[in-house]
């Protein structure tokens, strides 16, 4: 969604005054960003704890649209529309994302977000720290190791075997080096997704796929990722969601042929 403000003319205006009358504020339906909009913009704005500047950005938009975020009423679908309509990109693109990190579910059982334990940076995470590596590997070696590889992922709800074991050496690092939810976002990048602390963002994740949804929104944009997901381009996608190793596991590849299976289905 653009940024509009008092002057603005255009559909975006109309769909945020239907919204706005939906939650029970009074501005009559119109694609000119008038007075009345600019009001019932800054009333909703102070109403939700809103920088109250009178102009619909993106912090205002995503509470606009998931407003109703603890609702069953929206399915997955719905939702995913939503956010796409908020970064201003194809759902299928979205749906790519999801369908590669973690086969389109969020959660892997009740009250289990989808995680994936990365050791490689649960090693960097306790140096980091200041812990002693050597003293700590020895029993070890399946959750604490130098480079990124498969060998030691189990999948699914097994992972959650390897966290448990990381976090009796430290909780914090354990869930930093973990990857959670149905975009698998990196525990480390919590800021990138507006939360103040991991424990929040690990609470978050819990939650719901619909907020998975809306910390992802934050984390592309935020990331640098937005762009390259506008225009479909996967190799500076994979880049900046993955990191430059991103080649290793073919991240790009399997991006293009998951939206391009996703765009048909569209």
């Amino acid at each position: 969604m653009r940024t509009i403000k008092k002057g603005y003319r255009g559909s975006e205006v109309a769909f945020l005054c239907r919204e706005l009358s939906r939650y029970g504020y009074t501005v009559p339906c119109s694609d000119s960003f008038d007075d009345n909009v600019l009001s019932a913009v800054i009333d909703y704005q102070q109403d939700k704890g809103l920088v109250a500047d009178g102009i619909a950005g993106y912090d205002t938009w995503e509470r606009v649209l998931f407003e109703d975020c603890h609702s069953n009423k929206k399915t997955l679908k719905d939702d995913i529309e939503r956010l796409a309509m908020l970064l201003d990109c194809e759902s299928a693109a979205l749906m790519a994302v999801i369908e590669v990190e973690c086969c389109g579910e969020g959660f892997v059982a009740p009250g289990k977000p989808a995680i994936l334990f990365e050791g490689h940076i649960f090693r960097n995470e306790l140096k980091r720290r200041g812990y002693n590596l050597q003293e700590i590997l020895p029993g070890n070696e399946n959750i604490l190791y130098e480079k990124w590889c498969r060998k030691y992922y189990i999948g699914g709800i097994g992972e959650y075997r390897r966290l448990e074991q990381a976090r009796r050496i430290d909780h914090n690092a354990a869930d930093a080096s973990t990857s959670w939810g149905m975009f698998q976002i990196l525990g480390r990048n919590y800021s990138l997704c507006g939360e103040k602390s991991i424990t929040d963002f690990v609470a978050a994740m819990h939650e719901s796929e619909r907020k998975q949804l809306i910390l992802a929104g934050r984390f592309i944009k935020n990331s640098g990722a937005l762009h390259a997901l506008q225009k479909k381009e996967w190799c500076e996608f994979a880049r900046c969601y993955n990191g430059p190793l991103y080649h290793l596991n073919k991240y790009d590849k399997r991006l293009q042929e998951a939206y391009s299976m996703h765009a048909k289905k569209d």
